[in-house]
Parts: C-alpha cells; sequence; structure tokens
C-alpha cells in the first residue's frame, strides 16, 4: 500500500516537472527548476526499478543519468534561448525618473 502511494507522489511530482519551463527566468530560478526536474526523475526511476523491476537495478544509475540529461538540456537550451532572446529585444526602461523632458 505504501509502495502505491510512494509511486503517485512520485509520478504526480515527475508530471509537476514535466510542465515547468525556465524561459525566461533569472538563473537560480533556472538552477532550480532543473534540480527538481532531475530529482524527479531519480526518484521515479528509483522506485519503479526497485519495486518492479528489480533484476534492472544494476544500471538504475546508468539509466537516471540518461534521463536526467534530458531535463539538463533542455535547460541549457532554455538558458541561451533566454540570454538570446533579451539580447534581440531589450525590456523597456521602468525606471523614467533620470529622464529629463522639456
Amino acid at each position: 500500500m505504501f509502495f502505491y502511494i510512494e509511486m503517485t507522489a512520485a509520478v504526480v511530482f515527475f508530471i509537476a516537472m514535466l510542465t515547468r519551463t525556465c524561459f525566461l527566468k533569472s538563473t537560480w530560478q533556472q538552477l532550480t527548476t532543473v534540480a527538481l526536474q532531475v530529482i524527479s526523475v531519480w526518484c521515479l526511476i528509483h522506485l519503479f526499478l526497485t519495486h518492479v523491476y528489480p533484476e534492472f537495478l544494476f544500471a538504475k544509475n546508468v539509466i537516471s543519468v540518461c534521463f536526467s540529461m534530458v531535463f539538463i538540456l533542455s535547460g541549457l537550451k532554455e538558458y541561451y534561448e533566454s540570454d538570446a532572446y533579451l539580447i534581440t529585444n531589450p525590456t523597456p526602461r521602468r525606471n523614467n525618473r533620470n529622464q529629463h523632458h522639456g
């Protein structure tokens, strides 16, 4: 019974992390998002292999690294796309107090 609760929580956590994006976020938010995505993958794979396919436990770390690389590469892509977007589309000035009119 406890396994089903763990597995459900891991699946919900994984799905929640799939919906997160790093585009146009600050660096610490991007790193946190990618870290949580990697943790969600490792938890899901650990639970699944431990309880469903224990004969593949020897490859658990290799499988987890391969799936984690998807999130890491996606995060890097969004990091560089954010930089490219901000370079080509600079944000408008929010502080207009220093501008003199007249």
